[in-house]
């Protein structure tokens, strides 16, 4: 298994450092680049060819809108973003699949970014079409 590029992009400094701490630990997860200001997320997206980007779940709990542009650019892409209070994260994919998960786990975390055939399915995942 490859190592799994991630960009880490959440506003909340707690947050991102959280993630790194718990990320750096898992055997295939290598974290690229760290943003803080949103404003520098397009020069890290040019600089680096993540497979996951990792952002701030907005308050509207949609996917940013450029994502889909990215991910047609590269298309092995994926997107993950994490509320504030890490409880609840949606996932999206090219083909326009996005999928929620209520309170995952640590473990379901590094198996979802590891891409893991492991990936549990919870009870409380949900498909969004």
């Amino acid at each position: 298994m490859s190592d799994q590029r991630i960009i880490l992009a959440t506003d909340s400094r707690l947050l991102r450092e959280m993630l790194n701490r718990i990320l750096i630990k898992a055997e295939h997860l290598e974290i690229v680049q760290q943003v803080a200001d949103h404003e520098n997320l397009p020069a890290a997206l040019e600089e680096q060819d993540a497979e996951w980007i990792i952002l701030t779940m907005p308050a509207d709990d949609k996917v940013p809108d450029w994502a889909d542009t990215y991910m047609m650019e590269h298309p092995f892409a994926r997107i993950m973003s994490v509320s504030p209070d890490g409880g609840r994260v949606r996932m999206k994919w090219l083909d326009k699949r996005e999928q929620d998960i209520v309170e995952p786990s640590l473990q379901q975390l590094i198996n979802i970014l590891e891409d893991s055939p492991r990936m549990e399915k919870a009870d409380t995942s949900q498909e969004v079409v």
